[in-house]
Formats: C-alpha cells, structure tokens, sequence
C-alpha cells in the first residue's frame, strides 16, 4: 500500500512542496480561484478546509446553496432549475467559482496525474483518487501559506 501522504509531503518544499505538481500558469490559476473562495467570505480560509472546491467546486456549490437553489425552482416553477441562470443572480467571487470550476478540476486531474507518473504508481482508479484528494489538500494549504495567493491579490 502506498502512503500518498508522505509521498506528497516528500515533495522538495523549498522548491514548492506540493506545488511542484503545478505549472507556474497553474499556480496561478489556483491562487485567483482561492482568492474568489476568500471574496466570497462564506468560510473562514485558514479553518476550513476548501479544498472540495478545487477537485468538484459545482458539486459543492449546489449542496452549499441547497435552499436557494429549491426557492429559486419554487420561483420559477422550473426543475431542475437551470444552474447558469441561478447563477446570474449569485456574487461576482460565486460566479467565478462557478465558470471556472471545470477548468480547477482539468488542472488537479492534470497535477494528479503528473505526480502519479513521476512517482511510477499504479494508474488504477483508487490510486487516482486518493492522490486526487490528498495533493488538492496540499495545495490548497500551500497556496494559502505561499506568494501566489499574495501576488493574486497584490493585483487587485
């Protein structure tokens, strides 16, 4: 059984850690899409771990606006209710999160599967998975902890 954990934790930190699944592009990406769940202000960032939204953001939205999304169906007598016009109406940071999510999953399948090869393990289901999961978390965390969150909003 291989330990993901520590093999994404022996990743060189001083070199980026985690990040180095990344490409500098893609760090950056990560970093904006982070800094839209801040703008967002529902969580507190450091607390709670928003890593979900990197790996399947439109799965987490939908179950974070639950009640809105059923008033918005009762509303407009529309089920299931169209999610892009829902989602016209939500925050400026939502709407990001929300047209960007696909691309956030794209990049983490990517990194995931660079990190799987480079580390020759199994390319079975279970493996991607749980690499999936384990390498969104250190992202996030490094992000946080890291320049690219500070520059993104540097630029704002």
């Amino acid at each position: 059984m291989v330990d993901f954990e520590r093999l994404i934790d022996d990743l060189d930190p001083t070199k980026g850690g985690p990040l180095l699944t990344l490409t500098s592009p893609e760090r950056h990406d990560v970093a904006r899409f982070i800094e839209q769940l801040r703008l967002w202000g529902k969580y507190n960032m450091i607390t709670t771990d928003l890593s979900p939204f990197l790996t399947d953001a439109k799965t987490v939205i939908e179950g974070e606006l639950s009640h809105e999304i059923l008033l918005y169906a009762k509303e407009t007598e529309e089920f299931p209710v169209n999610m892009s016009e829902f989602m016209e109406d939500q925050p400026e940071p939502l709407q990001y999160i929300w047209e960007n999510s696909q691309k956030m999953r794209d990049l983490m399948t990517r990194a995931t599967l660079r990190f799987v090869e480079s580390e020759n393990l199994s390319l079975d289901d279970k493996t991607i998975n749980d690499t999936f999961k384990i390498l969104a978390q250190k992202i996030y965390r490094s992000i946080l902890t890291g320049p690219y969150l500070t520059q993104v909003q540097s630029k704002r």
